[in-house]
């Protein structure tokens, strides 16, 4: 069965006995396109709930359907932005509707499930293969801000390599340009509501495989019906150089914008990551930067005259440390609350401004910290506690073994102290019981704390009162929101059931309503969280750069590079760009090495990472990351062995060519492959960051002449600049001012 109309170029078929896709057409001859596409369905449902190994909730004794026998007629539609078809199918015993659409608001062609509700049954997870047999020709993947390089040949793609999903932490546009020499296919698995695990591979040389494992969880007995939207397809697109402002009216169309107005002082800062207390690693060591906030405050001079305008202050350690204990007891949260006053009232005596690090996760009882730690012993990786964990960033960012062991470890380090700084139960479970994740059978879950779930509006009332209270109590600029999706697992109350695994996004709504509230108190203030991904740049002036953090490795680990992965220095910058293009526009990223993530998961002596790398190789990613568009932050202790260079750094990145200079990166075919470069132009002057990440001297040519050169910043021997070309000597950087003639 073929379905088309007017209003599309686009023409999907159908199998006339499942109503699943087999193929997608747009246009004929031989520019027309013409996919092939098999598309398997696995529903997970029934079944029971219990606590997984590491936290959060697992599913068991469920059932596997996978068989979908079409029921009913195709029943067409038309909505105002297109037209779609409705068939009705059997997925094992689960009636639903698969949903094609024909659409001109983004992509031409989307696909969704509906389930039709009052039946009873309870949807675990739904999980989708796409086979798609792609033309004959040499087809290249560009997948912008994941784990590959660009214009990948897709037959390099010989295992899985995980694609980050809109709403993960080291997230992405998860937008898929395939390219031949004459063809173009875009793939977007663009789900704002769950957070999928997505992968793809090359199955033969003109054939790819896509997995969705959409995470989708819910009880249909209590809703009417319920659309899970999997993915979009363009057949239709430009190739991948005039493809990016054809996705960005996709994502402004669909919502993923940016509020593109952050405070004035924020481009061009230097955050300081501060710790108060001291943490625990392996059990017996322990590192304690600041043991008061005292301390901190005494610090400040030196802090300044590295360069840091922004101290981000992280909550009290060991207890409560990533875990929320009472927004209103800042001495137990932060610090003696006179002396954390007194930090921000010093603190901008220097012009340094001061946000807090704030919980949304859950809270800390006895009850919970017992059942987690014990969980830990008994589970998978207690006997792999004890050994070597390295960069978790630098693996696939499906494969979470590294950090299972790593979170495992953290748990039983930190068990005793947050039992003995805990109530045995937590007052909020009697006072709030709809606060919180619960399984079926009414018992609050958490992943190491009782979790909270930030869709309930009574909640972000609560948290939204606690921010107000933290900003004119401390006079503090703004918040660093940890781990808004860290209850990343479905919750099953009540009233939470009908789309159980929604919660995890279930901050999105809450930062849309705090951001005015917060610019309302003040208008500098900054509103900055964890996750990369698209959808949490909506209400964000700033995000982590958890999505980059595997170039590190990639470019001083051998060991890690991958066949489809970055290997040199203007790979990097390749990878940069391309990833910043597809941001939404006016986004903002805040860029560090080290942070107290990258430094708490690593095993003891090899948490820095020039313990890792060596410190020649600090040096220049401290000048690579620092010369990025957006603030340079770093966690207290990774300025030893760069105390020369952060104040030269910061100096430059306060001046008017970094904030407004029009930023080129270095990547044509001409550029050596061992070089990063990045100029900013402005009127006549340029500031041109280069870096030799190679054991070779390098000559290259810059891309205009000029009458004056002189060096800014110098890491390693100096680069000479000669009449027509800069020689730039092995593991050495510089910010060059020119002057043009």
């Amino acid at each position: 069965m073929k379905l088309n109309h007017l209003e599309s170029t686009h023409s999907i078929v159908l199998d006339d006995l499942s109503g699943r896709i087999t193929a997608l057409e747009c246009g004929a001859g031989a520019s027309g396109v013409n996919l092939g596409i098999s598309c398997d369905v696995n529903l997970e449902i029934d079944g029971k709930e219990r606590r997984a190994p590491n936290g959060g909730l697992e599913h068991f004794d469920f059932q596997s359907v996978s068989e979908v026998v079409q029921s009913g007629d195709a029943q067409f539609f038309q909505s105002p932005t297109g037209i779609g078809w409705q068939v009705p199918v059997n997925i094992g015993e689960v009636k639903a509707f698969l949903v094609y659409k024909l659409d001109r608001y983004s992509a031409a062609f989307a696909f969704s499930i509906k389930f039709l509700g009052r039946q009873k049954s309870v949807i675990r997870d739904a999980e989708l293969f796409f086979k798609i047999a792609l033309p004959t020709g040499m087809w290249t993947a560009n997948i912008p801000g994941n784990g590959l390089r660009k214009q990948v040949p897709i037959e390099l793609l010989d295992k899985e390599v995980g694609i980050s999903a809109v709403g993960e932490l080291r997230g992405s546009s998860s937008v898929i340009h395939l390219s031949s020499a004459t063809k173009n296919v875009v793939i977007w698995p663009s789900n704002q509501v769950e957070i999928p695990e997505i992968g793809i591979m090359c199955l033969d040389k003109n054939q790819i495989q896509l997995r969705i494992e959409t995470n989708f969880s819910s009880d249909l007995s209590v809703l009417d019906d319920i659309e899970l939207e999997v993915l979009k397809m363009d057949l239709s697109i430009p190739h991948y150089e005039a493809f990016v402002p054809v996705f960005q009216g996709w994502m402004r169309r669909d919502g993923f914008v940016s509020p593109n107005n952050p405070p004035t002082w924020i481009d061009g800062a230097m955050i300081y990551e501060a710790q108060i207390g001291f943490s625990v690693f392996n059990e017996v060591n322990k590192y304690s930067p600041y043991p008061t906030a005292a301390d901190l405050v005494a610090d400040l001079d030196r802090i300044s005259g590295l360069g840091f305008t922004c101290i981000q202050l992280m909550p009290k350690q060991p207890y409560p440390s990533y875990n929320i204990h009472d927004y209103w007891d800042i001495d137990t949260s932060y610090g003696n609350k006179e002396d954390i006053k007194n930090l921000v009232i010093q603190a901008h005596k220097l012009n340094i401004k001061v946000i807090l690090d704030i919980l949304l996760h859950g809270v800390l009882d006895q009850e919970i910290i017992k059942l987690a730690a014990d969980t830990v012993r008994s589970g998978p990786y207690a006997h792999l506690i004890t050994s070597e964990t390295g960069d978790n960033f630098s693996a696939d960012v499906n494969d979470s073994h590294n950090y299972f062991i790593a979170w495992s470890r953290h748990i039983i380090d930190f068990e005793n102290y947050w039992f003995e700084g805990s109530p045995p139960v937590s007052a909020l479970i009697a006072e709030h019981p709809d606060w919180f994740y619960r399984n079926s059978d009414g018992q609050v879950q958490g992943v190491y704390t009782k979790a909270f779930d930030a869709r309930n509006i009574e909640w972000q009332d609560y948290f939204i009162s606690a921010c107000k209270f933290l900003m004119t109590e401390l006079s503090v600029d703004g918040f660093r929101f940890d781990a808004p999706s860290y209850n990343n697992f479905p919750n099953w109350s009540g009233w939470a059931r009908g789309r159980a695994g929604a919660s995890a996004l279930g901050c999105l709504g809450l930062f849309d309503r705090l951001r005015p509230i917060m610019k309302s108190i003040n208008s500098e203030s900054l509103l900055y969280t964890e996750p990369s991904g698209h959808v949490w740049r909506q209400a964000m002036d700033l995000n982590y750069n958890y999505d980059e953090q595997w170039l590190v490795s990639a470019l001083c680990d051998p060991s890690v590079q991958t066949a489809w992965g970055v290997r040199t220095a203007k790979q990097i910058a390749e990878w940069l760009f391309e990833r910043d293009r597809f941001l939404p526009l006016g986004s903002m990223t805040a860029h560090h090495i080290d942070s107290h993530d990258t430094f708490w998961w690593p095993t003891w002596g090899n948490k820095w990472r020039r313990e890792q790398f060596g410190i020649k190789k600090v040096n220049l990613l401290t000048l690579l990351f620092g010369a990025l568009p957006g603030p340079f932050m770093m966690f207290c202790g990774g300025e030893i062995g760069i105390e020369q260079l952060l104040p030269q750094l910061a100096k430059v990145k306060k001046s008017k060519a970094w904030l407004e200079g029009e930023i080129t990166w270095s990547i044509s075919d001409q550029f050596p492959k061992d070089v990063f470069g990045i100029t900013r132009t402005y009127g006549e002057e340029a500031l041109f960051t280069v870096i030799n990440f190679s054991d070779s001297e390098i000559s290259i040519e810059h891309e205009y002449k000029f009458k004056t050169c002189s060096a800014v910043v110098e890491i390693g021997d100096a680069v000479r600049c000669l009449p027509d070309s800069f020689v730039i000597p092995a593991l050495s950087g510089s910010i060059l001012k020119l002057e043009k003639k």
